[in-house]
């Protein structure tokens, strides 16, 4: 199970993508750093916003994209 972090992370994703795959986008971009989402920390969000940016951008646009990574940048544990 996903920490709280990585759980506000899927919440922020859901209403643009579906709780569907924004537990995949959070699940697959974690691995993609290097971490699992039950050890998702506030020093990775940074990262992490980067590598989801580039997944909603995919699926949404680039300025979706840089939105949602604004706000799991703020994101505080």
């Amino acid at each position: 199970m996903a920490n709280s972090l990585a759980q506000e992370i899927e919440k922020i994703l859901s209403d643009e993508l579906g709780e569907f795959i924004a537990r995949a986008t959070v699940k697959k971009n974690c691995e993609l750093i290097g971490c699992a989402p039950e050890a998702l920390t506030t020093a990775q969000l940074p990262e992490l916003a980067e590598s989801i940016s580039k997944s909603v951008t995919f699926f949404s646009g680039e300025g979706k994209g840089k939105e949602l990574a604004d706000r799991i940048r703020n994101l505080k544990a």
